[in-house]
């Protein structure tokens, strides 16, 4: 199988580089043919500066700046346009539920796409570590996944773990997205249970980064999620 990862960054300087060089050895004993493409939603650190030494250093690599800051949807949807192979894989650039990519590879040989669900029965969250933040970032988590379950009336009740398979759509560049920000994940789930693909979850033991962009009182970027959330419900309604 010939996969690409599309990997979104953003002022991750601390462990892009080890991450993605502990990806690598990790794809090398798969023995899988790959490319792997990041993408910098132009970080305030040196990140950019770190992705284009990794880029000297490894084969199959490349690396997109974007112009500004747009978001994480964004930069998913602009890896997935470039790529060059039909099976892909977004993970995160802190290699979220790095031990289950073999299961990922190997489930997406007989399905359309296949992603880690951490609301599925099996699955743990790994509270006995947790601070504060991570407790309510998980909590807020389950009730976003909870509503948007209800709403659609899907049995999925998990759309924004950070790794994921699928097919690519033969028409992908010219389908419009709404989400340009961070539910990119979400649309790409609805458009293929609209299209009735093969949609598999996996289990998983997982927690949540104790650092993250992501900030409770960042009141004017959580209002641009809650409004691009409020226009994608409305959109597939």
């Amino acid at each position: 199988m010939n996969i690409s990862f599309i990997i979104p960054c953003y002022n991750c300087e601390k462990y892009v580089k080890k991450n993605i060089l502990r990806l690598y050895k990790k794809l090398k004993i798969l023995k899988i043919k790959f490319e792997t493409i990041l993408i910098d939603d132009f970080s305030s650190d040196k990140t950019c500066l770190r992705l284009n030494e990794l880029k000297n250093k490894l084969p199959k690599l490349k690396v997109l700046k974007n112009s500004k800051n747009t978001g994480k949807s964004f930069s998913l949807i602009r890896g997935i346009k470039i790529c060059k192979y039909n099976h892909v894989i977004l993970i995160d650039c802190d290699l979220p539920y790095f031990d289950s990519i073999p299961d990922i590879i190997k489930n997406l040989k007989k399905n359309d796409m296949v992603i880690i669900n951490r609301r599925l029965p099996g699955s743990r969250f790994e509270k006995n570590k947790s601070n504060f933040y991570q407790l309510s970032r998980s909590y807020f988590g389950v009730l976003i996944n909870n509503f948007l379950r209800a709403w659609f009336k899907m049995n999925i009740r998990d759309t924004q773990a950070g790794l994921k398979g699928f097919i690519k759509p033969k028409n992908f560049s010219r389908i419009k997205f709404v989400s340009k920000r961070f539910f990119f994940d979400l649309e790409l789930i609805l458009l293929f249970i609209l299209k009735k693909k093969k949609i598999l979850s996996l289990k998983t033991i997982f927690n949540v980064a104790k650092i993250s962009n992501i900030s409770f009182f960042d009141f004017k970027r959580n209002f641009e999620t809650l409004f691009e959330l409020i226009k994608i419900c409305i959109y597939y309604k």
